[in-house]
């Protein structure tokens, strides 16, 4: 599942970056041929009448209008899509998943993986994750904060509160797990 959410944070990069880049690229083609348009349409004006008869790269605008649409729909969709997305992963109703095994829990720096408690404390914008499988053997990662982080150890069986894929309280349990 991580690999899902990599994958999505990163293309919602590239789309914003890439519709920025061809707003930029397309502004300046604009510029440069509206004004080789009006060179051209002044070079080859009628003499007598006045009229332009070949506008020449000025034909080319409404092509750069176009593209800078596009980059503008793909910088907003990627805006947009980003804080839905973010949006979705904490909301829903909270419900309660008994028996949550925990497989795995680590923490990210950014693009740096914490691999040690000290690390944590000195982390300056640190998330941290759960791994997880429910009993019906659906495996899901799940955010979580600092606190719940350290309550789940790996292995442990409990019971976890979810919203969305967000991880809000585990309480594992002691010897073994009630019987239902």
């Amino acid at each position: 599942m991580k690999q899902e959410g990599a994958l999505a944070e990163k293309t919602v990069g590239c789309a914003i970056v890439a519709g920025g880049a061809i707003c930029v690229v397309s502004v300046g083609l604009m510029w440069v041929f509206g004004m080789g348009g009006v060179f051209r349409g002044t070079f080859t004006r009628e003499p007598v009448t006045d009229r332009i008869t070949d506008a020449g790269t000025l034909n080319l605008l409404p092509l750069m209008l176009v593209f800078f649409v596009l980059g503008l729909v793909l910088f907003g969709g990627g805006i947009a899509y980003g804080l839905l997305r973010t949006k979705a992963d904490r909301t829903g109703v909270r419900r309660v998943e008994e028996y949550l095994r925990i497989l795995a829990r680590y923490a990210y720096d950014g693009p740096q993986l914490i691999t040690s408690d000290w690390d944590i404390e000195a982390a300056e914008n640190a998330r941290f994750y759960v791994k997880a499988l429910t009993r019906e053997g659906v495996s899901m990662e799940l955010e979580t904060s600092l606190q719940v982080f350290y309550m789940c150890g790996e292995g442990q069986v409990g019971e976890g509160e979810l919203q969305g894929r967000w991880l809000g309280k585990f309480v594992p349990y002691i010897g073994e797990p009630p019987t239902s």
